[in-house]
């Protein structure tokens, strides 16, 4: 075979797969929690679409979600349940450390936050754009009040701090997980 025959066979070959190529693209199915992972990490940061499939699969009923009505029950079911282990860890760092900043997280801002994912949890299937008001406003409020708590104290709270990035982690993939109820 000469040089010139190869080269059109090599070429015609390259158009056939170029051609052929979206459709591969197209047929790749992503379970609902990938979706909601990728458009946090576009939203966010792209390296933080590994922390989210991460965190998201630690309840192994996630990756199962037929629905976008299921999965955001099921995060908002796993913020509330790491938002209580956080608030007894702030209780049980209470007791060596009384200072008012974690005295009122630990209370009224972590009962709030608590409270903000159990109404946005009543009201995925009724109205979802109040599950995230709920997320938004009161969820917002009680966050932002211990995260000023911490910050306005004079000494250094960084398990605090995650446990704040924790929170606003959950809150936001709820909410675009939210969205698609919404999007319909």
């Amino acid at each position: 075979m000469n040089r010139s025959t190869f080269l059109s066979i090599l070429f015609t070959l390259s158009l056939i797969f170029i051609s052929h190529a979206h459709l591969a693209a197209s047929t790749i199915n992503f379970k609902l929690y990938q979706d909601v992972c990728i458009e946090y990490g576009v939203r966010v940061n792209p390296n933080n679409i590994r922390v989210c499939l991460t965190a998201l699969e630690s309840d192994p009923r996630i990756p199962q979600a037929k629905t976008y009505a299921e999965l955001s029950s099921l995060i908002i079911e796993q913020a509330m349940k790491n938002s209580t282990i956080s608030q007894h860890y702030l209780k049980n760092l209470m007791k060596t450390d009384p200072s008012p900043a974690i005295k009122e997280c630990a209370n009224q801002d972590y009962d709030g936050i608590i409270k903000a994912f159990k109404n946005a949890l009543d009201n995925v299937i009724p109205n979802p754009q109040t599950a995230i008001n709920y997320l938004r406003r009161d969820l917002g409020y009680a966050e932002g009040k211990c995260s000023d708590a911490i910050k306005n104290d004079p000494k250094s709270y960084f398990e605090v701090n995650v446990l704040i990035n924790n929170l606003d982690f959950y809150t936001a993939i709820a909410e675009l997980s939210l969205n698609h109820l919404i999007d319909k």
